[in-house]
């Protein structure tokens, strides 16, 4: 949700602050070991207004997050608190598991994308790719320190250039009368950032470039827009799974029946199945001919008749 006027300082110095690290789980037995708030014990413990919530809800969900539920945990914890104008977090980070390059679910749960690249991770097309990159406000080379630092000035410069081509690109198909010509970032040039955990290089200018956006998106009413496209992105989203729920449920229903052959079916006494996709017309028309039943909030079941 929007910051209010209230917490709009809050940014600068939060106090209250919550992670949400999305952790990646067996997809045969579904366990995980949790490892993103096991490694920040100092942060989860000494501090009373940090929240550290681990989600080992990944398993078989593409898109670096665990379905729906995360952009729910991010909309509970951005809520509004008792009837007041200030959310119970100020600000939230949503860590993702590994990306992969055409995984871009991330976009629809925040609204500032940050990027972490660790060095000699590719070559300077790793940067000119679709994907992720796409979708990104800002990035972060990682580990810049010791013997990795230039390796790490390498990626970064390798980057910068495929940033700079890819504004530039989004600007000129911008039409010539249209009044917005703002790429993800909100118009500013997005940056590359060389960052240390070990020597601390970097992190305050990292920190001051994400506010810098928040404010830009804030200030063009690009925060907004965000968020009605996510909460738009979502709806639809759980439509899909619900119709899907309910469709699977009313076929093993029907299934178990026995079925009847069709005198006149061209498939009739051959081995030939139809392809996957004209069996799939076939069983929606079956559906939607013998009606889908819905269930209501209690799961009670609503016969739909089709008209």
């Amino acid at each position: 949700m929007e910051p209010s006027d209230t917490a709009q300082d809050s940014w600068q110095t939060p106090e209250r602050l919550a992670v949400v690290c999305v952790d990646p789980s067996s997809v045969l037995q579904g366990g995980s070991i949790l490892g993103d708030k096991t490694r920040m014990p100092t942060l989860a413990a000494a501090h009373d207004r940090v929240l550290v919530r681990p989600a080992p809800s990944s398993a078989g969900t593409l898109g670096g997050l665990a379905g729906q539920r995360t952009y729910d945990t991010m909309q509970l914890l951005g809520h509004a608190a008792g009837g007041t104008k200030r959310p119970l977090f100020d600000v939230i980070f949503l860590e993702t598991v590994g990306l992969g390059q055409s995984e871009v679910e991330i976009a629809q749960c925040v609204n500032v994308v940050l990027l972490c690249i660790p060095p000699g991770g590719g070559d300077a097309l790793q940067g000119v790719k679709k994907g992720i990159l796409e979708v990104t406000h800002v990035v972060a080379i990682t580990k810049a320190d010791g013997s990795l630092q230039a390796a790490a000035q390498s990626t970064a410069a390798d980057y910068q250039g495929a940033l700079q081509f890819r504004d530039g690109v989004e600007q000129s198909l911008q039409p010539p009368d249209s009044s917005s010509h703002e790429n993800c970032a909100g118009g500013a040039p997005r940056r590359v950032i060389l960052t240390s955990a070990e020597t601390g290089q970097g992190l305050a200018d990292l920190w001051q470039t994400l506010c810098h956006v928040r404010r830009q998106q804030l200030e063009s009413g690009q925060w907004r827009q965000q968020e009605r496209t996510q909460q738009e992105y979502w709806m639809w989203k759980s439509f899909h799974t619900l119709v899907q729920k309910h469709v699977m449920e009313q076929y093993q229903s029907t299934s178990t029946q026995e079925p009847q052959e069709d005198e006149e079916s061209p498939h009739k006494n051959t081995l030939v199945a139809p392809p996957p996709r004209v069996a799939a017309a076939q069983l929606l028309r079956q559906l939607l001919q013998s009606g889908i039943r819905s269930r209501d909030d209690n799961g009670n079941e609503n016969p739909s008749q089709p008209p």
